[in-house]
């Protein structure tokens, strides 16, 4: 999903989620939360999150909104491998 706070929809219903959207805060003063996330963002910032069994990962990606710039908030590109 585009916007991490629909998993507070879909958590009962799947067990693993993947969303983006937050650029992962995108610029950040170290050892604070974000300054700025978008709207859609929920609690959910960068990485993984747990909720009634199901796991949500957000990545932080590799673009950048509003302002074109990234401060202490690497972009990734995760690699998942799903097994049964």
């Amino acid at each position: 999903m585009h916007s991490p706070s629909l998993f507070d929809r879909v958590a009962p219903r799947v067990s693993v989620a993947f969303a983006g959207h937050t650029h992962g805060g995108q610029v950040r003063v170290p050892f604070l939360p974000p300054l700025w996330v978008p709207p859609g963002s929920g609690a959910y910032v960068s990485g993984s999150y747990e909720r009634d069994g199901t796991q949500l990962y957000v990545s932080r990606g590799i673009g950048t909104s509003v302002l074109p710039i990234r401060f202490a908030c690497r972009p990734e590109i995760p690699v998942v491998t799903v097994t049964p």
